[in-house]
């Protein structure tokens, strides 16, 4: 039964040692590592988006160069093209019937138009391409281009002068071409010039570099995508055809103006695609344009699973840690207590020259000082009754002596009066019977 408290004091000691100590070392654990990954995480979210939107403004300032080195190279354009379409349209196309036939490419060679690089157009009045330096555009109906494209021939037509537009993209080769147009005296046709321009191309090559650059500088980003056109739009800086899922992606950035992103596992990397809806200023080239930027956070995740190792590692050491020092310290508190239960079980038994061991400053070595002290009254009070019980037994065996003499000499006197009372009994009978004799006499005679 001894044992069985000792165990029990020591258990609900330790046990209240946990449950006060290391409950809300938990929790406070648990909140501060929770609160550090989820910051950790935000910042590097924060750290992504402000990334993306850094390598945006970029690109939305590359942009706005395009666009100023194109108009200085369309202005040096302009005048040149001008002139030939001027030579076509007065002095090769004004009495011919056969424009639909006519070898473009000899005319083309005549003028001393650089064949590489400028391409002549003849569309009639229903839009179609009927004659063109340009194979793969012959039979083209320009009027499927859209309302905005077909609305610029009909206005072409009406007006009869010549129009120069700006550098567009080619659909077809992705190169940036300036158009010009200029209807023929007899009204039945356009004559359209094509041309491409290297500059054009430096200037398209360098946006392209810059983006390529962006990617490898950035040891997270994979690629940097422009996309333009927004009913079919296709990638100004890779040579890619878009998936449906990617073309149906695009398309609905284009309608809604809204930025999205999602995540993607590839091939056991996690890939992050940010895609941003830029709208373009002051130029006729693509007045909208949509960025996308693919970046691989697996190194991320890594690091963010890292985090919570290392998080998890410092939760158990510390734990373990705390619970080490609370059954050291329980061993501290609970020893000086199972000396002193141990001296009351054998003070119990009636051994009060015990004493509880004094050691430490704390507050066992107070009650250790003050139980010693107790036990001291103890001891001496009982002392105290110890010698009154040894007199009081000795009043009492005086007293029980007295009382044996005085037994004894009421026995020894009982004992003579006995006698004396048999002497007078033997007397009375006597006499009863020296009575009864006389009275015998008496009556015989």
């Amino acid at each position: 039964m001894k044992v069985r408290k000792k165990r029990k004091m020591k258990t609900t000691i330790f046990r209240q040692l946990i449950l006060n100590v290391i409950i809300p070392v938990v929790v406070a654990l648990l909140v501060l590592g929770g609160l550090n990954y989820f910051n950790t995480q935000n910042l590097l979210v924060d750290s992504n988006h402000d990334k993306n939107e850094i390598i945006t403004e970029e690109l939305l300032h590359i942009l706005e160069f395009q666009d100023v080195a194109l108009e200085v190279l369309e202005s040096s354009l302009d005048g040149e093209m001008a002139n030939y379409s001027s030579q076509l349209i007065n002095e090769h196309f004004n009495e011919v019937q056969n424009i639909e036939s006519i070898d473009l490419d000899s005319l083309r060679r005549l003028i001393g138009i650089n064949h590489q690089n400028v391409d002549i157009y003849v569309i009639n009045r229903n839009g179609i391409v009927v004659n063109t330096t340009f194979e793969r555009d012959l039979n083209l109906n320009f009027f499927s281009f859209g309302d905005e494209h077909k609305n610029l021939l009909l206005h072409v037509f009406d007006e009869e002068k010549f129009v120069s537009e700006r550098f567009a993209i080619e659909a077809t080769t992705k190169r940036l071409k300036k158009y010009t147009y200029q209807p023929t005296l007899n009204g039945k046709y356009i004559i359209e010039l094509g041309v491409y321009s290297e500059q054009a191309d430096e200037i398209i090559n360098f946006i392209k570099n810059t983006l390529n650059g962006i990617s490898k500088e950035q040891e997270s980003i994979q690629s940097v995508e422009l996309y333009i056109g927004a009913d079919n739009p296709f990638s100004l800086t890779e040579n890619i055809d878009l998936s449906e899922n990617q073309k149906k992606v695009v398309i609905d950035i284009f309608k809604s103006k809204n930025d999205t992103s999602f995540i993607s596992d590839h091939s056991g990397s996690m890939l992050n695609y940010d895609y941003f809806y830029m709208v373009r200023k002051n130029t006729d080239l693509y007045s909208d344009a949509v960025i996308k930027i693919t970046s691989d956070r697996s190194s991320q995740r890594t690091y963010l699973r890292n985090e919570l190792i290392k998080l998890l590692i410092v939760f158990g050491i510390t734990i373990i840690a705390v619970i080490f020092l609370i059954y050291r310290k329980t061993r501290v508190i609970t020893s000086p207590i199972k000396r002193l239960v141990t001296h009351v079980n054998k003070i119990a038994g009636g051994k009060f020259d015990e004493r509880a061991q004094v050691e430490g400053n704390n507050e066992i070595t107070k009650l250790s000082e003050h139980f010693n002290y107790m036990l001291e009254e103890i001891q001496k009070y009982y002392n105290e009754l110890e010698e009154k019980v040894r007199e009081r037994t000795q009043e009492v065996v005086q007293q029980k002596e007295e009382i044996e003499a005085q037994r004894d000499n009421l026995a020894e006197k009982n004992e003579h009066l006995e006698i004396a009372y048999q002497k007078i009994e033997e007397q009375n009978k006597h006499i009863t019977d020296s009575i009864i004799y006389a009275k015998r006499i008496q009556t015989a005679i």
